[in-house]
């Protein structure tokens, strides 16, 4: 049977272990669309900025995006959001798999207040909700708590869970879902752990409800098709993300905590190594025609694993490039490692970067640490990961992230950072793409290549350039500049991004499916309105972006960001010495006024009154 679940939010009340349900306005949908959007919203009503993150009065929010779990090709994103412990203001971390297509036959997401007494799980099954004992998985890592969940339960429920990372409250610990998929970035796992929620089992039968099914599928099935056949689609199949060799000659990868210009590894942990050696079978989300995800397996050695995930392009990079590691059996392990346990590889790549910098420069020592800490030193990077994410030993203080670590360590290690407003930057450098700086130090949830497409538009993959009226020209290889003009193009792939991820969409729908689909943006106002029988034209869907991102933007005013927090730290503005990104220093001042101006922020980076009446969010 069909329903329209569109909008409708379960309430959970784990003190009370009570369960209320609501259901949005339908012009809530028009509004912010599902998903980050109806998060953020929520957040503001909650008024979580007055929180501490890991006080019961945080909410947690697990959201499907408006097209998730339909037949739209890669509709397999839910998000969670609530206060970041890593950050102290707006988080957010977005996952695909199946955990949300399933969630979604039932709900639009969930909201849960208050803390459970002991450790429990939520099991959602078809109209039934319960809370039950999590004892029995309670210290167990992701994998085997998904297992014995299904062994209870059936394998027919869709599993998210924590893993012991997020139950001893490391700040970046990340929720998992489908055994390799992760809402990864910014805590959402340690919130989770502080409200004593292991898992979230869910499963149903119901079908979702279109305004005009036959239309929809049609455009489904059509676009599919056509993502298929694109030149990216192809690349993913073979490699994963893992297209390291190609961000390298594009000089966009990091090395040595930024301070190298090349590393001549960097083809020893590439994805074709993966494919030829460890590779077992690729593992698609929910009618993904890219099938990025991937099973790889390790037979002998100190890094045996099976059933494993294969690392993406973040994570081989954070821990390979930026540590220096050389063997791509040690990164898979890491990845592994952080997969089981439950915590970003991306900020925990980053931290360790930072803590082999802080050594090598005599802030810590071997006293502190209990063992030598060099780069490339693989035995002693992967002690260091296994030390935070058990959060012992000096892992206990990098446990807190980068940017709270070296407020430990002292004043003299903050040149060695490379977070943005408390998150880790992503593998991709401002100083090969210098717009790409701009976004970084604007993203609301920190340092980010997801909430923007600054580094996918200057290498040729966006697409919309024409439709959005944004600038061709791609700044790479050339002097660098703060040239004003880039400033529309970063809001506006700014707000484009909230869009799809409000949508519940894969990015790679947009970045690849651009390049052999015309009129994508509006195939897609065409699919929204076969599913609501809500019509947008395209100033309207993409005022919607820029309403979801001004709210997350007045959310972290609230937390007491501004234009000094509108930045990028030391090290991503290292001089390098050689290379096609020599002495290139990211400039962002000229960019920044402009973004104000256009984004219709006060000169502190405070959204005006103006601004806020236009997009009609005056109402908090």
């Amino acid at each position: 049977m069909a329903e329209n679940t569109i909008g409708k939010i379960l309430e959970v009340n784990l003190n009370k272990q009570s369960f209320q349900e609501n259901i949005v306005n339908k012009q809530l949908i028009t509004h912010l669309l599902g998903g980050p959007g109806f998060a953020i919203d929520l957040l503001m009503r909650e008024k979580a900025y007055q929180y501490n993150s890991l006080d019961k009065d945080n909410p947690l929010i697990f959201v499907n995006g408006l097209l998730t779990g339909t037949t739209y090709p890669c509709s397999a994103f839910y998000s969670v959001s609530a206060r970041s412990p890593l950050t102290d203001i707006y988080g957010e971390g977005i996952s695909g798999g199946f955990f949300g297509a399933e969630l979604r036959k039932s709900l639009t997401g969930i909201i849960f207040k208050g803390i459970a007494n002991s450790p429990v799980y939520l099991v959602i099954n078809e109209d039934h909700c319960e809370l039950r004992d999590a004892s029995s998985v309670w210290g167990l890592p992701t994998d085997d708590t998904i297992k014995q969940l299904h062994s209870k339960l059936g394998k027919q429920f869709k599993i998210a869970c924590i893993g012991p990372s997020g139950e001893k409250g490391v700040l970046l610990s990340s929720i998992m879902n489908d055994h390799h998929r992760a809402a990864g970035r910014t805590g959402m796992g340690a919130v989770m752990g502080s409200k004593n929620l292991k898992a979230i089992a869910v499963k149903s039968s119901k079908k979702i409800e279109y305004f005009n099914e036959e239309k929809f599928k049609s455009i489904s099935k059509e676009l599919f098709v056509s993502f298929q056949k694109s030149p990216m689609a192809e690349i993913l199949r073979k490699f994963g993300t893992n297209n390291i060799t190609y961000f390298e000659r594009l000089w966009d990868v990091p090395h040595k905590n930024w301070t190298l210009h090349k590393w001549r590894e960097v083809s020893n942990i590439s994805g074709e190594v993966v494919l030829e050696k460890y590779h077992i079978r690729n593992k698609p989300c929910h009618l993904c025609p890219f099938m990025c995800g991937r099973e790889i397996e390790i037979k002998e050695g100190p890094y045996e694993i099976h059933n494993a995930a294969g690392a993406e392009y973040e994570t081989t990079a954070a821990f390979g490039s930026m540590c220096l590691i050389s063997d791509v059996e040690a990164i898979a392990y890491l990845n592994h490692l952080c997969n089981r346990m439950g915590v970003d590889t991306i900020s925990t790549g980053c931290t360790i970067a930072f803590a082999l910098d802080c050594y090598e420069h005599g802030i810590i020592t071997e006293d502190d640490v209990g063992f030598p800490l060099e780069w490339g030193d693989t035995k002693a990077i992967v002690r260091i990961a296994e030390l935070i994410c058990a959060k012992e030993g000096i892992g206990k203080t990098l446990s807190m992230g980068s940017k709270k670590a070296s407020k430990v360590f002292g004043k003299e290690s903050e040149e060695f950072l490379t977070d943005v407003k408390g998150l880790e930057a992503p593998m991709h450098d401002p100083r090969a793409i210098y717009p790409l700086g701009l976004q970084y130090a604007t993203s609301n949830r920190g340092a980010c290549h997801g909430r923007g497409y600054g580094n996918d538009q200057y290498s040729g993959f966006t697409g919309f350039n024409d439709i959005l009226k944004i600038t061709k020209e791609k700044p790479m290889r050339e002097t660098t500049v703060d040239d004003p003009k880039f400033a529309k193009d970063i809001m506006v792939t700014q707000n484009l991004a909230e869009v799809v991820n409000s949508l519940g969409i894969c990015k790679q729908t947009m970045t690849s499916g651009s390049q052999i689909v015309d009129n994508l943006l509006n195939r897609i106002i065409d699919v929204i309105y076969y599913l609501t029988g809500v019509k947008f034209t395209l100033k309207e869907l993409m005022e919607v972006g820029d309403r979801i991102f001004t709210l997350k933007r007045l959310f972290n005013t609230k937390c007491g960001i501004s234009k000094k927090d509108d930045i990028l730290p030391p090290r991503l503005q290292f001089p390098l010495e050689r290379g096609l990104t020599k002495n290139k220093i990211v400039k962002i001042k000229d960019m920044l006024e402009e973004y104000y101006r256009l984004r219709g922020w006060d000169d502190n980076g405070i959204p005006t009154r103006k601004k806020l009446t236009e997009l009609k969010i005056d109402y908090y």
